[in-house]
């Protein structure tokens, strides 16, 4: 039975929310096309075209302290931006050079008055801004070389430089022009974000997190219900969760799960529950923190994403055996794939053997536990063994060191 590999493309739909009718819908859609005529320009599903709108410095870091502006959608990007750039933002600021304009989804939320501006581009901007604000970050004089800071703690006053209250009134007076989209879908958000990321690199992480797709909704809503939440698997693992790193290894183990048969082993192509998965992190969780059962989340300095994605695969095909056994079966999968590989990656051949892990804990998991702990017992006797053979090993004494070894010099000074 060939086992399937992590791939990005997920084309099925979850299976427990109800389907729409997209049979209808394509039916009309395919007689449209066929009467309308081909060579007639048009415009397809235009958006509605943004407003201007020029917002001051000291609103827009109102705004962010106020929640006014979301930073972080799940599509976004972490912040990548290193000080020397962030700093040399507030240089062009200051020295009136252009900033491209921000561009906002602004949304009205039901029973709220306020209006939130989703940051659609803009964060690295618009965090740098708000580190300056707050005293994160200084200006940089590029003559002199000396650093300006916008706001500083009593305990610093004597020993970093305050800007002059007339400068803190010229930056926080400085606009910046805004574009904003009104009520668009979330999928119309993550397609402006893709194209305006078109001339900067993205991770292969955040190209899959900012696509618009119904498995895409699902996996941001693990990702923060799970991962991203105070206390979640971000914070009790030792592991890569930068630049969507995290999306991604959801979505694997997401993609490697639907892909399975039910434990009962019928080969159907029954799909996997939306709360079997959640089951699965919320099981992950509490191994990792329960110190009686996350020994084998400690092996090693760092949790690869390969062994996330396995592991999360491994407690979906034994959901139904008790979580010490669930939490045992990790041990024995991070000991035996580390046995094989000393660079552990989401390549073909780690994956493989990855799954075959998998496979013989899920078919044989008693026998298997059974067997590694006699391994372990035996090194653990062997170890004892030849401790106790050197606490009984006593060197014989030496009767005589023979003749001493004739030397040229000796030969020659007739020793």
């Amino acid at each position: 039975m060939s086992l399937p590999l992590p791939t990005i493309a997920v084309v099925t739909q979850p299976k427990s929310e109800p389907q729409s009718e997209p049979d209808l819908d394509e039916l009309y859609e395919d007689a449209d096309s066929e009467t309308e005529d081909p060579n007639v320009f048009r415009i397809r599903d235009a958006l509605e075209a943004p407003v201007r709108n020029e917002l001051t410095i000291r609103e827009l870091h109102g705004y962010i302290h106020e929640g006014k502006i979301d930073l972080d959608p799940s599509y976004q990007r972490d912040v990548v931006w290193p000080e020397s750039k962030q700093i040399a933002l507030i240089d062009s600021i200051l020295r009136n050079y252009y900033i491209p304009p921000i561009v906002f989804a602004v949304q009205s939320p039901e029973g709220d008055e306020d209006e939130v501006r989703i940051c659609v581009d803009g964060k690295q901007r618009l965090t740098s801004i708000q580190k300056f604000c707050d005293g994160q970050i200084p200006h940089k004089d590029l003559k002199t070389k000396k650093l300006f800071w916008f706001t500083l703690p009593e305990s610093l006053r004597g020993v970093r430089t305050e800007l002059p209250e007339s400068a803190k009134e010229l930056f926080s007076q400085k606009i910046i022009t805004c574009m904003e989209y009104h009520n668009i879908t979330p999928g119309a958000e993550r397609d402006i974000f893709q194209r305006v990321q078109m001339g900067m690199t993205l991770t292969g992480a955040e190209k899959l997190q900012a696509i618009s797709s119904p498995w895409t909704e699902w996996i941001c809503e693990l990702e923060s219900r799970h991962v991203a939440v105070d206390g979640g698997l971000s914070s009790v693992l030792e592991w890569d969760t930068k630049r969507g790193r995290d999306f991604q290894n959801i979505a694997y183990f997401v993609s490697c799960c639907d892909g399975l048969p039910e434990a009962e082993h019928i080969p159907t192509a029954q799909k996997m529950e939306k709360a079997d998965i959640e089951e699965v992190l919320t099981e992950f969780w509490k191994i990792a923190t329960n110190r009686d059962l996350n020994r084998g989340l400690n092996i090693g300095s760092r949790l690869a994403p390969a062994e996330f994605v396995y592991i999360g695969v491994l407690l979906y095909v034994l959901r139904k055996r008790p979580i010490e056994e669930r939490a045992a079966c990790i041990t024995h999968l991070r000991k035996a794939i580390r046995a094989q590989f000393r660079d552990i990656r989401l390549n073909s051949s780690v994956c493989k053997s990855l799954w075959a892990i998998v496979r013989d804990l899920e078919e044989n998991g008693s026998r298997v536990l059974s067997r590694s702990k006699a391994d372990t017992k035996s090194r653990k006797r062997r170890k004892l063994d030849t401790e106790d053979e050197d606490e009984d090993y006593r060197p014989n004494a030496i009767s005589s060191l023979g003749k001493a070894a004739q030397t040229r010099g000796k030969k020659k000074h007739g020793i």
